[in-house]
This record gives C-alpha cells, sequence and structure tokens, in this order.
C-alpha cells in the first residue's frame, strides 16, 4: 500500500512537472531555441533541433506516465532526461556561468531579470526527481490501488505530490520577483538570444 502511495506520489509530481515545461517551451520555441544555445554543451547545428524537439519529448513522458501500460517506460525516459539536464546545468556550473537561464519551465514570460538562473539548488531538485522517475520505472505495472485503504494512500499521495508543486512553484516564484525589485533601476542584465556573448 505504501508502495501505491509512492508511485502515485511520484507520477503525479512528474506529471505536473513535464506538463509546465513543454508547455511553457511550447509558447516560446524561438527564445527556447536561445537558452538552449547558451547552455554551449551542443554542436550549434544540434542546437534548433534539441530546442524544438525536447517540449514535445517531455509531453510524450506525460501522456506516458499517464498510461499504466507504458509508466515504466516513461519512467526510464523521465529518468534519462532529468539526467541530461542535471549534467547541463552542473557544468555551466562548474565554468562559472550562474546567470543563464535554465529554461526549464520555458522562457517567452521572463524578462532578463525574471528568468531562472543556474544554482547547484536545481541540480539537487533534479535529482530528486530523477529518483522518484527511477522509483516508477521499477515500480510493477500491475500497481493496483484495489483495497480501500489503498485508494485512500493514492489519492493522498496525489494530494502530497500537487502540493508540493504548488509550494514548489510559489517559492520560485517568489524567489525571482525578490531578485527582480532587487535589480529594477539597474543596469539591465543579460537578454536571452540566440548570439548572446554571456561568459
Amino acid at each position: 500500500m505504501i508502495e501505491s502511495m509512492m508511485t502515485a506520489f511520484s507520477v503525479t509530481l512528474l506529471v505536473v512537472v513535464f506538463l509546465a515545461a513543454s508547455v511553457n517551451k511550447l509558447r516560446s520555441l524561438e527564445i527556447f531555441e536561445g537558452v538552449v544555445y547558451n547552455f554551449r554543451v551542443l554542436p550549434e547545428t544540434l542546437v534548433r533541433p534539441v530546442a524544438y524537439i525536447l517540449p514535445y519529448l517531455e509531453l510524450a513522458v506525460v501522456v506516458a506516465l499517464i498510461a499504466p501500460a507504458t509508466r515504466s517506460y516513461s519512467g526510464w525516459a523521465a529518468g534519462i532526461l532529468l539526467g541530461v539536464f542535471t549534467v547541463a546545468v552542473a557544468i555551466n556550473l562548474l565554468r562559472g556561468r550562474r546567470e543563464i537561464d535554465c529554461g526549464c519551465f520555458g522562457s517567452g514570460h521572463m524578462s532578463s531579470d525574471l528568468k531562472q538562473t543556474l544554482s547547484w539548488w536545481l541540480v539537487l531538485r533534479n535529482i530528486v526527481l530523477a529518483g522518484l522517475a527511477l522509483w516508477v520505472a521499477a515500480a510493477p505495472a500491475a500497481t493496483t490501488l484495489g483495497t480501500g485503504t489503498g485508494w485512500l494512500l493514492g489519492i493522498l499521495g496525489i494530494v502530497t505530490a500537487i502540493t508540493v508543486a504548488i509550494l514548489y512553484v510559489t517559492a520560485m516564484w517568489l524567489s525571482i520577483a525578490a531578485r527582480y525589485h532587487a535589480a529594477r533601476g539597474a543596469t539591465p542584465a543579460f537578454e536571452h538570444h540566440r548570439f548572446s556573448t554571456q561568459n
């Protein structure tokens, strides 16, 4: 029963995270292309294909997570994607490039002061999410919430995941808003575009 609760929690949280990420990227694909370029981990010829394909991969992960028959495969896919994101962020942190946008949830709605910059917290967050994805991948495909208690624990897992997602997004936006207000009146910071000279 606890396994059912953990699976429900993991699936719900991953669905929320990947759905928000894919939808926001799809709303601003051209700007997201600039975000991918600014990471400087891909050959330039691969930047546009990756930027345009990635949101659809994330959306496919969401659909596969919802369907029990494909949930295990989607868990592996989510874990791999999160692993790639984590490596890209860590490489740039080690290069000292903290001020670029992570592009985690798209960037079309953000000014230069409203971007979510890189941090080791993002690395930790992605590791935790990757762990949840691997849990989903390893969970038996036939896991059910057959009993009344099983259903209750499953619903509790879903509600907990949604609560965690809301708290995380709220904390993220409060942090971004605080940096925005602190930066007002200062020289305009780095803007997202393809040919940035950001170090």
